[in-house]
């Protein structure tokens, strides 16, 4: 099928290489859709509340700083048809490294809202989250999130693929706020996933922005199914326990 259909173009002369490689590669995602992915994803911008130009030279340095730190950060997903599980990509500690630049990757990292590690069941409908609050990780396990998604007639290209633009929003449990969430998604990738808890267009999702902070794909890959590990639920809480242990916490702090 995919040799016929790019010997079609070749013959009326109305192709060029790059896009029988386009074509190659899109065909062979539809044919092998249940293949296993290894999809890798980078923080490509962040927003800070205020100019950085009304900030004295130190807080300038350490804002510059932070950005420089957070190109850094990898997230990797691996999916199928049937399961996702998403991480963030534990980089090789460097001999020199200061505990400065430790503090810059955390809090780079918490701009993103990421949770440590999601396992998705698509089947059953079901994912675990596991998050990591007062240095302490608790795992969730929920239905997956429905973020009322609505698509829009906007596109632009990702990785020479053709992207379309969605909003939708969530609410977060920890800060009490709900958020609107940008989504670039690529029809032409029949995998309903995208980075942490993002889902739920009809095609991977390429690039999420944050209230201003982007996570963009940078590579896809070919994997083995058994990449995707499945997060044991036995001793996960319910998505209500988990609100209701930010509230104890949040009391707390108060409190004190």
């Amino acid at each position: 099928m995919r040799i016929f259909v790019i010997q079609y173009f070749w013959r009326r002369g109305s192709i060029c290489v790059k896009t029988i490689c386009f074509l190659f590669l899109l065909l062979n995602f539809n044919i092998n859709a249940q293949s296993t992915y290894k999809l890798t994803y980078g923080i490509s911008k962040i927003k800070f509340h205020g100019s950085i130009d009304n900030l004295d030279e130190r807080g300038k340095q350490f804002t510059e700083k932070l950005i420089e730190n957070s190109k850094e950060i990898k997230y990797i997903l691996y999916v199928n048809k049937a399961y996702s599980y998403f991480e963030a990509k534990q980089a090789l500690k460097k001999e020199n490294e200061s505990s400065l630049q430790e503090i810059l990757t955390r809090m780079a990292k918490r701009f993103t809202k990421f949770n440590e590690k999601v396992f998705v069941n698509k089947k059953k409908d079901s994912l675990i989250f596991v998050k990591n609050l007062v240095d302490k990780d608790f795992k969730v396990k929920r239905s997956n999130y429905d973020f009322n998604w609505i698509i829009k007639d906007k596109t632009k290209m990702i990785l020479n693929f053709k992207a379309k633009n969605a909003i939708g929003s969530y609410y977060y449990p920890i800060t009490n706020q709900k958020f609107e969430i940008q989504a670039w998604f690529l029809p032409s990738i029949p995998l309903q996933s995208g980075p942490d808890i993002f889902m739920g267009l009809p095609g991977l999702i390429a690039e999420v922005n944050l209230n201003g902070t982007v996570v963009k794909l940078e590579k896809i890959e070919k994997t083995k199914s058994s990449a995707i590990k499945k997060l044991d639920d036995s001793e996960a809480m319910t998505q209500k326990e988990f609100e209701d242990l930010i509230s104890r916490l949040t009391k707390k702090f108060i409190d004190n």
